[in-house]
């Protein structure tokens, strides 16, 4: 079968990726913790507003994904199941948005006594529910077609995003690698371990400590721009301007590159984490995009069948 322009640079484009990914994973190998101490630095600017901005990506996707699905309603013939999309809808956005506000009170990375965290978790649930209603209300007045060929693109969206958090998750669990700046607390890097070393149990030794380090979170949430790639293949604005995609690419991919980097510069993770933490979660969009879009087909029947209703309309 002969390949077209587009799977040759998409080829191209993955091994120049897996080079540079694994190139990066030697050197870590050898040199990250003295990466670390050449570049880290806690008062960085640079470092603090990338330890804010860069978490978000992933958590913006599930509220964004609820929307879609929720006036998506009207594919279906059913009352009781226009019902049921909906609230299934509604449902993903409220969780999306505590998922946000949650992990935004987290990300200021403040101690807090527990009447305050009480308090803290109360304040993020009225907002999921205010942030929630404001983006239904959006969600109103954007065009019902675009709502129908993004339906399946939400679901894939879901999908990714679970999949993602619960690698990250259960990597950091077996991991339990120590953060280089619990080692300058600790004034001494006795703690550290190769990203290859798997030391379950580790955060028993000292519970003060969360031994997360590895893989990066942060780095895995800005890799969720990739879903932006896919939109470029679904929405026909977007696809009919052919400057639109390579330049959505670069900016991700820019964006991708300054996170890892910031996360070593805030001392918050190892080069090896950041690698480990974007190259992954781009392994399961991957084969979850070849399982979700197979042979190209962005859209299910049901959404095909409500876009022609509309044209004929």
């Amino acid at each position: 079968m002969e390949l077209t322009k587009s799977n040759k640079i998409s080829i191209i484009g993955h091994s120049i990726a897996l080079v540079v990914g694994v190139a990066l994973m030697i050197i870590a190998s050898f040199y990250d913790l003295k990466i670390s101490q050449a570049v880290g630095d806690q008062r960085s600017f640079f470092g603090q507003l990338f330890a804010v901005i860069t978490e978000y990506p992933a958590y913006f996707a599930v509220p964004i994904a609820g929307v879609i699905i929720f006036y998506n309603y009207d594919v279906l013939d059913n009352k009781k199941a226009k019902i049921g999309i909906m609230i299934a809808g509604a449902v993903v956005i409220w969780l999306g948005w505590l998922m946000f506000g949650l992990n935004a009170q987290k990300m200021t990375e403040l101690a807090v006594v527990p009447t305050e965290q009480e308090h803290n978790v109360l304040w993020a649930i009225f907002k999921a529910f205010f942030y929630g209603a404001f983006t239904l209300g959006i969600g109103y007045f954007l065009p019902r077609d675009t709502m129908h060929r993004l339906l399946k693109w939400a679901v894939f969206s879901l999908v990714f995003v679970i999949v993602a958090l619960v690698v990250m998750r259960v990597m950091k669990f077996l991991w339990c690698r120590m953060r280089y700046r619990d080692m300058l607390k600790e004034g001494n890097f006795d703690g550290f371990s190769n990203w290859w070393q798997v030391m379950i149990g580790r955060e028993k030794l000292d519970p003060s400590y969360k031994y997360t380090s590895f893989p990066s979170g942060h780095s895995s949430s800005i890799t969720h721009l990739c879903l932006l790639w896919v939109l470029c293949d679904i929405l026909p604005s977007l696809k009919s301007r052919k400057w639109v995609k390579p330049t959505v690419y670069a900016v991700s991919i820019i964006l991708i590159g300054l996170t890892m980097y910031s996360r070593i510069v805030n001392c918050a993770h190892f080069l090896s984490d950041t690698v480990a933490g974007v190259y992954i979660t781009y392994a399961i969009f991957f084969v979850l995009k070849k399982v979700f879009f197979a042979k190209d087909k962005y859209t299910y029947a049901i959404s095909d069948r409500a876009l022609s209703q509309e044209e004929v309309k």
